[in-house]
């Protein structure tokens, strides 16, 4: 009797010990899963926490790789001591990948049935990649006799499988085991899922990060090349307006009519050649920080009344009625008259060339800290879904404004604009009602800070 109470006590102690390592291996894995993040890292240390925590001999880790169908091993533990034995295995194993097609290897039926299985033969678990004598020659330097292959689980999913090696028969290990190693092995799938998913997000900010930095230079010497092929453009292209002027002026010699519609047209063209490129050089010069601003005190009213003035010609050729009613005679806002100026004509030559009837009106609101100046046409007006697309470089859109004309356009102008009123302290926007309702273009200055009669407020270096 009394040395059945010896036995039953022995057996507890034993069972504790098994408990004890399963609840170190199990807080060892929660300490490994806080403080890694890194996926190599990670997978290593839960292969590596097997033998050195459970006193096992063997432990493997193996995902489903979905683009090759195939389960690939991912780390090895290193827990042999003997460094020869080790090297043995590691050269046995190598990259070892076992493909989906073979229904008697242990691990794809654990994967595809979701349940751990015990075999007495590794063969069982590597076969076909490894020889059955390989598989021999592994269990004889390991000295195993059991493997345990346990599904790997990420909310209830199967992402790979989880191989232990142990030194004794298949039929000896215990149910506390098996179900250790399942808990196990759901607290390692998830952490190696979101290790996976974490080391991936690295990986893409630094190969995007990287791309921007090279998107960055290219972007830098694409400008450094439109400002050089610019400055080398403008000046033919000068050379070629001037001689079709003297052309059309008849300096060489009368010409019929064909012959003078075809110099306009070539004249036309020219023309718009080079607004491109001093638009092109403009925005170079801006991405390139090297635009600076001259602000000062402008009346807003007088400005305007001249910008408006150079177009009186144009609009009652077209019939239309240009307007501007001022609040007050004067308003004062600090710009740079000469940038102003470019906004001005651009929005304005923007509504004639639009607008085929009707009017143009240019109007002023007052707020507590800026002016507000709106351009109302009763042109071609714009699709909604269109508005986002203004104000950006080469934000042509393909309705609306470029089906009023034959001339269309880069996209560049109104880029220019809002390049030049943010630059100048204000904002810039449209709005409209739709095609055929025509648009209103406004922008916003800041109130005049300069005394009345001062002359310069600062040069004002802009970063776009």
């Amino acid at each position: 009797m009394p040395d059945r109470i010896v036995e039953i006590k022995e057996s507890e102690i034993l069972k504790l010990i098994d408990k004890n390592r399963a609840l170190d291996a199990t807080y060892k894995l929660v300490e490994t899963i806080l403080e890694t993040t890194e996926f190599e890292e990670l997978t290593q240390k839960i292969a590596d926490i097997i033998p050195n925590a459970l006193g096992y001999e063997l432990g493997m880790l193996a995902l489903i790789d979905q683009k090759s169908n195939v389960l690939k091993k991912i780390s090895l533990s290193r827990g042999m001591g003997d460094i020869e034995k080790q090297t043995q295995i590691e050269e046995f194993f190598g990259d070892l990948t076992i493909p989906f097609g073979y229904q008697d290897n242990v691990c794809i039926q654990a994967i595809e049935t979701k349940k751990q299985i015990v075999s007495p033969y590794l063969w069982d678990v590597f076969k076909p990649t490894l020889t059955k004598q390989q598989a021999e020659g592994i269990q004889e330097i390991t000295n195993t006799r059991a493997h345990i292959v346990t599904p790997l689980f990420s909310h209830n999913r199967v992402i790979g499988v989880l191989i232990v090696s142990l030194a004794k028969d298949a039929d000896k290990v215990t149910d506390f085991e098996k179900e250790m190693l399942k808990k196990f092995s759901e607290s390692a799938g998830i952490a190696v899922e979101n290790s996976k998913l974490y080391t991936n997000l690295r990986r893409t900010k630094e190969d995007l990060h990287k791309a921007y930095e090279n998107m960055k230079v290219l972007n830098t010497l694409k400008d450094e090349f439109l400002s050089v092929a610019s400055h080398e453009l403008r000046t033919p292209m000068t050379i070629v307006k001037s001689y079709l002027w003297m052309l059309e002026k008849e300096k060489a010699g009368k010409l019929n009519p064909k012959q003078l519609e075809y110099l306009n047209k070539a004249l036309t063209g020219t023309q718009r050649m080079i607004s491109l490129i001093n638009d092109m050089l403009d925005i170079s010069k801006f991405e390139r920080k090297k635009v600076s601003f001259s602000i000062t005190q402008i009346d807003l009213v007088s400005h305007i009344r001249d910008v408006l003035s150079n177009f009186d010609v144009r609009a009652g050729e077209k019939g239309i009625q240009l307007i501007f009613n001022p609040p007050q005679e004067e308003i004062f806002v600090d710009a740079d008259p000469e940038k102003l100026r470019d906004v001005f004509i651009n929005l304005i030559e923007n509504a004639v060339k639009f607008t085929h009837q009707g009017s143009i009106t240019v109007s002023i609101e007052e707020y507590e800290y800026f002016f507000k100046v709106l351009i109302k046409d009763t042109g071609a007006g714009i699709d909604k879904k269109d508005l986002p697309k203004l104000f950006h470089k080469f934000g042509r859109i393909d309705n609306s404004y470029t089906i009023a004309t034959d001339s269309g356009g880069t996209g560049l102008g109104l880029y220019i604009v809002k390049l030049y009123v943010h630059g100048m302290g204000g904002m810039v926007g449209a709005d409209s009602e739709g095609l055929g309702m025509g648009s209103t273009f406004w922008i916003t200055l800041p109130k005049n800070k300069i005394k009345k009669f001062g002359v310069s407020l600062k040069q004002v270096e802009i970063p776009v």
